[in-house]
Protein backbone atom coordinates (compact mmCIF):
# COMPACT_ATOMS: atom_id res chain seq x y z
CA UNK A 1 0.00 0.00 0.00
CA UNK A 2 1.15 3.55 -0.70
CA UNK A 3 1.44 6.06 2.14
CA UNK A 4 -1.64 7.84 0.79
CA UNK A 5 -3.66 4.60 0.80
CA UNK A 6 -2.49 3.84 4.35
CA UNK A 7 -3.57 7.31 5.52
CA UNK A 8 -6.96 6.85 3.85
CA UNK A 9 -7.44 3.51 5.62
CA UNK A 10 -6.43 5.01 8.97
CA UNK A 11 -8.96 7.81 8.50
CA UNK A 12 -11.63 5.25 7.60
CA UNK A 13 -10.91 3.29 10.77
CA UNK A 14 -11.49 6.45 12.81
CA UNK A 15 -15.05 6.78 11.48
CA UNK A 16 -17.88 5.08 13.41
CA UNK A 17 -19.70 2.10 11.93
CA UNK A 18 -22.90 0.38 12.96
CA UNK A 19 -23.20 -3.35 12.31
CA UNK A 20 -26.42 -5.32 12.46
CA UNK A 21 -25.20 -7.82 15.04
CA UNK A 22 -27.44 -10.48 16.58
CA UNK A 23 -28.13 -8.43 19.71
CA UNK A 24 -28.94 -5.38 17.55
CA UNK A 25 -31.38 -7.48 15.51
CA UNK A 26 -33.13 -8.66 18.67
CA UNK A 27 -33.29 -5.10 20.01
CA UNK A 28 -34.80 -3.81 16.77
CA UNK A 29 -37.39 -6.61 16.83
CA UNK A 30 -38.26 -5.67 20.42
CA UNK A 31 -38.67 -2.02 19.43
CA UNK A 32 -40.90 -3.03 16.52
CA UNK A 33 -43.06 -4.98 18.96
CA UNK A 34 -43.27 -2.03 21.38
CA UNK A 35 -44.23 0.22 18.47
CA UNK A 36 -46.87 -2.20 17.17
CA UNK A 37 -48.40 -2.70 20.62
CA UNK A 38 -48.03 1.05 21.36
CA UNK A 39 -46.50 0.25 24.73
CA UNK A 40 -43.46 1.96 26.32
CA UNK A 41 -40.41 0.14 27.62
CA UNK A 42 -36.82 0.48 28.75
CA UNK A 43 -33.51 -0.79 27.38
CA UNK A 44 -30.89 -1.38 30.05
CA UNK A 45 -27.35 -2.65 30.46
CA UNK A 46 -23.93 -1.68 31.73
CA UNK A 47 -21.90 1.00 29.97
CA UNK A 48 -20.19 -0.08 26.76
CA UNK A 49 -22.60 -2.84 25.72
CA UNK A 50 -23.92 -1.10 22.59
CA UNK A 51 -27.19 0.47 23.75
CA UNK A 52 -26.63 3.80 22.02
CA UNK A 53 -25.27 2.22 18.85
CA UNK A 54 -28.25 -0.14 18.57
CA UNK A 55 -30.66 2.76 19.19
CA UNK A 56 -28.99 4.80 16.45
CA UNK A 57 -29.13 1.83 14.08
CA UNK A 58 -32.90 1.52 14.59
CA UNK A 59 -33.31 5.27 14.13
CA UNK A 60 -31.31 5.15 10.89
CA UNK A 61 -33.43 2.26 9.62
CA UNK A 62 -36.49 4.44 10.24
CA UNK A 63 -34.94 7.78 9.28
CA UNK A 64 -37.02 10.87 8.64
CA UNK A 65 -38.94 11.30 5.40
CA UNK A 66 -38.62 14.83 4.02
CA UNK A 67 -41.50 16.28 2.02
CA UNK A 68 -41.14 19.62 0.19
CA UNK A 69 -42.89 22.51 1.97
CA UNK A 70 -44.04 20.25 4.83
CA UNK A 71 -42.73 19.18 8.20
CA UNK A 72 -40.66 15.98 7.94
CA UNK A 73 -42.20 12.70 9.02
CA UNK A 74 -40.06 11.48 11.92
CA UNK A 75 -41.61 8.17 12.91
CA UNK A 76 -38.64 7.34 15.18
CA UNK A 77 -37.07 10.20 17.14
CA UNK A 78 -33.79 9.56 18.99
CA UNK A 79 -32.56 12.04 21.60
CA UNK A 80 -29.54 11.86 23.89
CA UNK A 81 -29.71 13.66 27.21
CA UNK A 82 -26.62 15.67 28.07
CA UNK A 83 -25.25 16.97 31.34
CA UNK A 84 -25.47 15.29 34.70
CA UNK A 85 -29.13 16.12 35.29
CA UNK A 86 -31.98 16.67 32.83
CA UNK A 87 -34.86 18.91 33.89
CA UNK A 88 -38.27 18.96 32.14
CA UNK A 89 -37.20 22.21 30.44
CA UNK A 90 -34.04 20.61 29.04
CA UNK A 91 -36.01 17.55 27.93
CA UNK A 92 -38.39 19.69 25.87
CA UNK A 93 -35.55 21.79 24.42
CA UNK A 94 -33.73 18.61 23.37
CA UNK A 95 -36.84 17.26 21.63
CA UNK A 96 -37.45 20.53 19.78
CA UNK A 97 -33.83 20.95 18.68
CA UNK A 98 -33.49 17.31 17.59
CA UNK A 99 -36.51 17.83 15.34
CA UNK A 100 -34.49 20.71 13.82
CA UNK A 101 -36.66 23.54 15.10
CA UNK A 102 -35.54 26.59 17.05
CA UNK A 103 -36.43 26.77 20.72
CA UNK A 104 -37.13 30.55 20.67
CA UNK A 105 -37.12 30.81 24.46
CA UNK A 106 -40.12 30.33 26.71
CA UNK A 107 -40.89 28.85 30.11
CA UNK A 108 -41.41 25.18 30.92
CA UNK A 109 -45.12 25.14 30.05
CA UNK A 110 -44.53 26.94 26.74
CA UNK A 111 -41.76 24.57 25.72
CA UNK A 112 -43.87 21.57 26.74
CA UNK A 113 -46.69 22.76 24.48
CA UNK A 114 -44.28 23.41 21.61
CA UNK A 115 -42.59 20.01 21.96
CA UNK A 116 -45.95 18.23 22.04
CA UNK A 117 -47.15 20.21 19.00
CA UNK A 118 -44.03 19.40 16.96
CA UNK A 119 -44.14 15.72 17.94
CA UNK A 120 -47.66 15.57 16.51
CA UNK A 121 -46.78 17.63 13.44
CA UNK A 122 -43.81 15.39 12.63
CA UNK A 123 -45.90 12.25 13.23
CA UNK A 124 -43.50 10.82 15.81
CA UNK A 125 -44.51 7.29 16.83
CA UNK A 126 -41.64 6.24 19.07
CA UNK A 127 -39.26 8.43 21.12
CA UNK A 128 -35.97 6.84 22.18
CA UNK A 129 -34.50 8.71 25.16
CA UNK A 130 -30.85 7.75 25.53
CA UNK A 131 -28.99 8.37 28.81
CA UNK A 132 -32.45 8.40 30.42
CA UNK A 133 -30.90 7.77 33.85
CA UNK A 134 -29.96 11.47 33.75
CA UNK A 135 -33.60 12.55 33.96
CA UNK A 136 -34.52 14.44 37.09
CA UNK A 137 -37.24 12.84 39.18
CA UNK A 138 -39.55 15.77 38.46
CA UNK A 139 -39.25 15.03 34.71
CA UNK A 140 -40.79 11.56 35.07
CA UNK A 141 -44.43 12.79 34.91
CA UNK A 142 -43.60 14.44 31.57
CA UNK A 143 -42.20 11.16 30.25
CA UNK A 144 -45.37 9.43 31.42
CA UNK A 145 -47.51 12.10 29.71
CA UNK A 146 -45.74 11.56 26.40
CA UNK A 147 -47.42 8.16 26.45
CA UNK A 148 -50.69 9.02 28.20
CA UNK A 149 -51.48 12.35 26.53
CA UNK A 150 -49.32 12.73 23.41
CA UNK A 151 -49.93 9.07 22.48
CA UNK A 152 -46.40 8.18 21.43
CA UNK A 153 -44.20 5.30 22.64
CA UNK A 154 -41.32 6.44 24.87
CA UNK A 155 -38.35 4.08 25.21
CA UNK A 156 -35.94 4.81 28.07
CA UNK A 157 -32.33 3.75 27.46
CA UNK A 158 -29.76 3.81 30.25
CA UNK A 159 -27.52 1.97 32.67
CA UNK A 160 -29.39 -0.73 34.55
CA UNK A 161 -28.92 0.27 38.19
CA UNK A 162 -29.37 4.03 37.77
CA UNK A 163 -32.37 3.91 35.43
CA UNK A 164 -34.21 1.21 37.38
CA UNK A 165 -33.59 3.09 40.64
CA UNK A 166 -34.95 6.30 39.11
CA UNK A 167 -38.21 4.95 37.71
CA UNK A 168 -38.89 2.84 40.80
CA UNK A 169 -39.46 6.11 42.67
CA UNK A 170 -42.66 6.72 40.68
CA UNK A 171 -45.09 3.81 40.83
CA UNK A 172 -47.06 4.96 37.78
CA UNK A 173 -43.95 5.37 35.65
CA UNK A 174 -42.50 2.04 36.83
CA UNK A 175 -45.71 0.28 35.85
CA UNK A 176 -45.72 1.74 32.36
CA UNK A 177 -42.07 0.83 31.74
CA UNK A 178 -42.22 -2.74 33.05
CA UNK A 179 -41.22 -4.22 29.69
CA UNK A 180 -37.47 -4.14 29.18
CA UNK A 181 -34.67 -5.27 26.85
CA UNK A 182 -31.40 -6.21 28.51
CA UNK A 183 -28.07 -5.69 26.72
CA UNK A 184 -25.62 -8.43 27.65
CA UNK A 185 -21.84 -8.77 27.55
CA UNK A 186 -20.24 -10.70 24.71
CA UNK A 187 -19.38 -14.17 25.94
CA UNK A 188 -18.13 -17.47 24.51
CA UNK A 189 -19.15 -18.14 20.92
CA UNK A 190 -20.74 -14.71 20.55
CA UNK A 191 -17.46 -13.02 21.46
CA UNK A 192 -15.49 -15.03 18.91
CA UNK A 193 -18.18 -14.48 16.26
CA UNK A 194 -18.14 -10.72 16.86
CA UNK A 195 -14.34 -10.56 16.56
CA UNK A 196 -14.59 -12.33 13.19
CA UNK A 197 -17.29 -9.93 11.98
CA UNK A 198 -15.18 -6.94 13.10
CA UNK A 199 -12.13 -8.18 11.23
CA UNK A 200 -14.07 -8.81 8.03
CA UNK A 201 -16.44 -5.83 7.99
CA UNK A 202 -14.72 -3.06 9.99
CA UNK A 203 -10.96 -3.59 9.97
CA UNK A 204 -10.58 -4.96 6.41
CA UNK A 205 -6.78 -4.99 6.60
CA UNK A 206 -4.68 -5.95 3.53
CA UNK A 207 -3.74 -9.31 5.05
CA UNK A 208 -6.04 -11.66 7.03
CA UNK A 209 -5.34 -11.66 10.76
CA UNK A 210 -7.59 -14.67 11.52
CA UNK A 211 -8.16 -13.27 15.00
CA UNK A 212 -11.15 -15.46 15.80
CA UNK A 213 -9.15 -18.62 15.08
CA UNK A 214 -6.33 -17.69 17.47
CA UNK A 215 -7.20 -18.70 21.03
CA UNK A 216 -4.34 -16.67 22.53
CA UNK A 217 -5.68 -13.52 20.87
CA UNK A 218 -9.27 -14.30 21.86
CA UNK A 219 -8.20 -14.77 25.48
CA UNK A 220 -6.22 -11.52 25.41
CA UNK A 221 -9.16 -9.59 23.95
CA UNK A 222 -11.54 -11.08 26.50
CA UNK A 223 -9.23 -9.98 29.32
CA UNK A 224 -8.90 -6.46 27.91
CA UNK A 225 -12.61 -5.91 27.15
CA UNK A 226 -14.50 -8.05 29.69
CA UNK A 227 -17.11 -8.60 26.97
CA UNK A 228 -17.84 -4.90 26.37
CA UNK A 229 -18.36 -4.26 22.69
CA UNK A 230 -17.34 -0.60 22.89
CA UNK A 231 -13.92 -1.54 24.27
CA UNK A 232 -13.56 -4.33 21.71
CA UNK A 233 -14.23 -1.83 18.94
CA UNK A 234 -11.70 0.67 20.32
CA UNK A 235 -8.95 -1.92 20.82
CA UNK A 236 -9.34 -3.56 17.42
CA UNK A 237 -9.41 -0.21 15.62
CA UNK A 238 -6.31 0.99 17.52
CA UNK A 239 -4.55 -2.28 16.72
CA UNK A 240 -5.47 -1.99 13.03
CA UNK A 241 -4.13 1.56 12.86
CA UNK A 242 -0.87 0.51 14.52
CA UNK A 243 -0.50 -2.46 12.15
CA UNK A 244 -0.89 -0.13 9.15
CA UNK A 245 1.52 2.44 10.58
CA UNK A 246 4.12 -0.28 11.24
CA UNK A 247 3.72 -1.75 7.76
CA UNK A 248 2.60 -5.15 9.06
CA UNK A 249 -0.84 -5.02 7.35
CA UNK A 250 -2.40 -7.44 9.86
CA UNK A 251 -2.97 -7.80 13.60
CA UNK A 252 -1.08 -10.36 15.65
CA UNK A 253 -0.57 -10.84 19.37
CA UNK A 254 2.49 -8.59 19.46
CA UNK A 255 0.50 -5.71 17.93
CA UNK A 256 -2.26 -6.10 20.52
CA UNK A 257 0.24 -6.26 23.36
CA UNK A 258 2.09 -3.19 22.09
CA UNK A 259 -0.92 -0.86 22.19
CA UNK A 260 -0.05 1.73 24.82
CA UNK A 261 -2.25 2.23 27.85
CA UNK A 262 -5.00 0.23 29.46
CA UNK A 263 -8.63 0.36 28.43
CA UNK A 264 -11.57 0.81 30.75
CA UNK A 265 -14.95 2.49 30.70
CA UNK A 266 -15.95 5.27 33.04
CA UNK A 267 -19.63 5.03 33.93
CA UNK A 268 -21.65 7.86 32.43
Amino acid sequence: MTSEEINQEIERLKQPDILNLEQVKRFCAWLDERRKLRKPGRAVGESGLGKSTASLFYTYQNRAVKIPNQNPTVSVLYIELGGSSCSPLLLFKTIIETLNFKVKGGNENQLRERAWYLIKQCKVEILIIDEAHRLQFKALPDVRDLFDKVKIVPILVGTSSRLDTLISKDEQVAGRFASYFSFEKLLGVNFRKTVKIWEQQILKLPKPSNLAENQEIITLLQEKTEGQIRLLDQILRDAAVKALEDGIDKIDKSVLESIEGDYSLVAS
